[in-house]
C-alpha cells in the first residue's frame, strides 16, 4: 500500500481532476489524504469514497491581487504545519500557485517523491487575467518561480500535449508527463445517441457548466441569445457555476430584456451535471482566445460530448488538435456572428445534431478517464518503487 498526499488550494470534491486522481488511488488499495480549502458548512475532516479529506481553515474570496497573494501564503503555511507530522511515499501538489510544491520539502527530505501537477501555467494565467505584459516584472518573477518549482519536483505532470511542450522549455531537459483531464466514464456516458428532435419539449436549451469568469466569454453567449431569440422559439440558456462575472452577466441579461430566457443555477453538484446535460440540446464552450486559453482543454466540453450532447466550441489550437471535425461545431474566437450562426444552424439541422451526438459517444468510448487513470496509477507506483 502506497501512502499518497494530495495538496490542492481548491475545494474537494468539487475539483474533478483531483477527485478522480484521489479516488483512483483509493480504488487501487492505496492510502490517500487530501489537504484542501474549507468552504462554508464543510466538515474539517471526512472520508469520501475511501479518500481522507482534511480541510484547512481558509476559504477562497475573489478580490485583488493582494487578496490572492494572502490566500496563497496562508495556505502554504498551513500545509507546511500539517506536512511536518506525517510520512508519505508520494506527495502530489497541484498548482496554483507553483511554489506550493515547496510545502513538500520535509516529506522529500524524509524520502517521499514529489509530483507537481501544472493545471494552469501561472505566468500565462496572470497575463490573461490581469492584462499584464509578458515582460512585466511580476510575470518574470512568476516564470522564475515556475522554473524552480518544476525543478524541485521529482516529476512534472500536466493536462495536455500543448501544455507539455510549453513546460518542457523550463524543466532543464526533464520530460513532462501528461494525464488528460477527461470525464469519468462511470458518471458521464451514454448508452445511445441523444434524441435530437425539437418538437417534443417546445424549448431549445443551451447549457454552460463551469467557472463564470470573463475569459469564458459568456457575455457573448447572452448577446447571441438576444440576437437569435426571434428565430428560435423557446430558446433558453442555462448557466451552472459561480465566478466573478456572475453579477455582470445577470445585469446584461436584464439590459437585453432576456432575463426570462437565461437561468443562473449557481453551484451545481458534479453528480447533477449529467442530468443537466440530458435536459439540454446544445452545450457551449466560448473561451476567449489568448496565450492561456489557446493551451486549454476544456473538461466541460468533454463531458458534453461523452453524453452525446452536441457542442459549440471556440476554435483553439489545443481543442482543434484533439477533436476531429464533425464531433463539435467550431466557431471563430470572439466572433458573435460566427457563434450565433452556429446556434441557428444546429437548431435547424436536427440530423446534424444527431450525427454529432453519435460521433461524440463513439469518440468518448476510446478516450476517457479509464484510459488516463491507468497512466496515473502507473506513474504513482513507479515513483513509490
Amino acid at each position: 500500500m502506497i501512502r499518497v498526499c494530495h495538496i490542492v488550494q481548491s475545494y474537494y470534491p468539487r475539483d474533478p481532476r483531483i477527485r478522480r486522481q484521489a479516488e483512483a488511488l483509493a480504488e487501487a488499495g492505496h492510502w490517500v489524504v487530501v489537504y484542501c480549502l474549507r468552504g462554508p458548512k464543510e466538515a474539517k475532516t471526512e472520508a469520501i469514497n475511501g479518500v481522507r479529506v482534511v480541510r484547512l481553515p481558509l476559504s477562497r474570496k475573489r478580490g485583488s491581487k493582494l487578496r490572492y497573494l494572502f490566500e496563497y501564503m496562508a495556505f502554504f503555511l498551513m500545509v507546511n504545519l500539517k506536512m511536518c507530522k506525517k510520512k508519505f511515499d508520494v506527495v502530489h501538489v497541484s498548482n496554483l500557485p507553483d511554489f506550493l510544491v515547496f510545502a513538500a520539502l520535509v516529506p522529500k527530505i524524509l524520502g517521499a517523491k514529489v509530483i507537481l501537477d501544472e493545471h494552469d501555467p501561472m505566468p500565462e494565467l496572470f497575463v490573461s487575467k490581469y492584462g499584464m505584459s509578458p515582460e512585466h516584472p511580476v510575470i518574470k518573477i512568476l516564470k522564475w518561480l515556475q522554473k524552480i518549482s518544476m525543478r524541485f519536483a521529482d516529476r512534472v505532470l500536466t493536462v495536455n500535449d500543448a501544455m507539455r511542450e510549453l513546460l518542457e522549455q523550463h524543466t532543464g531537459g526533464r520530460p513532462v508527463d501528461v494525464v488528460m483531464n477527461l470525464p469519468d466514464d462511470k458518471l458521464f456516458h451514454a448508452d445511445r445517441e441523444k434524441d435530437c428532435s425539437n418538437a417534443s419539449s417546445g424549448t431549445f436549451t443551451l447549457l454552460y457548466t463551469g467557472t463564470v469568469s470573463r475569459i469564458y466569454g459568456l457575455s457573448m453567449v447572452i448577446e447571441a441569445v438576444a440576437s437569435v431569440k426571434s428565430e428560435i422559439p423557446g430558446l433558453r440558456l442555462k448557466i451552472a457555476g459561480e465566478g466573478d462575472d456572475l453579477q455582470a452577466l445577470c445585469e446584461l441579461s436584464e439590459q437585453l430584456d432576456i432575463a426570462d430566457s437565461v437561468e443562473f443555477l449557481g453551484i451545481v453538484s458534479f453528480k447533477q451535471i449529467p442530468e443537466l446535460i440530458l435536459q439540454s440540446d446544445v452545450g457551449v464552450s466560448t473561451l476567449k482566445l489568448d496565450p492561456l486559453t489557446d493551451l486549454c482543454f476544456n473538461n466541460k466540453t468533454a463531458e458534453y460530448i461523452a453524453m452525446g450532447l452536441p457542442a459549440i466550441v471556440t476554435r483553439t489550437r489545443t481543442v482543434e488538435k484533439y477533436y476531429p471535425e464533425g464531433i463539435v461545431r467550431f466557431f471563430e474566437p470572439g466572433n458573435m456572428e460566427s457563434f450565433s450562426k452556429a446556434i441557428v444552424e444546429l437548431y435547424a439541422d436536427q440530423e446534424l445534431r444527431q450525427q454529432m451526438s453519435r460521433k461524440g459517444i463513439e469518440f468518448s468510448k476510446r478516450s476517457n478517464w479509464s484510459t488516463e487513470k491507468q497512466k496515473y496509477l502507473d506513474l504513482i507506483e513507479s515513483l513509490a518503487r
